[in-house]
């Protein structure tokens, strides 16, 4: 099963996508825990893509792309930004960083998510959850 949804770069629209994106995951019968943790990653990964990809920029649009295969779960975000250097962010863990506002949201993600990969130099971001496991945060 593949679903694709295109929403404009406007964060009123994060609740009608985690909506149905719950309502899919629910076909899975997956644990509270599990749906949190990947409706977490995919709604971080769509704000990072309306606020960092695209500048809330509303004619910009950021398309999610759900497939399901056996025991794993496929997402991928994309917006219509350039990218960014997500090789370099600095770990929001250490000192000099605890106190700053940004910078959370990518390393979540990479906790929460099985596996994670880039494209197009950043602007699409491709999450892979086992579905069959519990995740442990951190």
């Amino acid at each position: 099963m593949k679903k694709v949804i295109q929403i404009p770069s406007n964060e009123a629209y994060l609740k009608e996508v985690n909506a149905y994106i719950e309502e899919i995951l629910k076909l899975k019968k997956l644990s509270n825990s599990m749906l949190g943790y990947i409706n977490l990653s995919i709604c971080e990964s769509i704000y990072n893509a309306i606020y960092h990809g695209n500048k809330q920029d509303i004619n910009k649009k950021v398309t999610i792309t759900i497939e399901f295969e056996n025991d794993l779960l496929f997402v991928e975000v994309a917006d219509e930004g350039d990218g960014y250097n997500y090789k370099n962010q600095p770990d929001p863990t250490k000192e000099e960083n605890i106190k700053k506002e940004g910078g959370r949201g990518l390393f979540i993600i990479k906790h929460l998510v099985d596996e994670v990969n880039f494209k197009n130099n950043g602007s699409v971001i491709q999450l892979k959850f086992k579905l069959d496991r519990e995740h442990q945060f951190l």
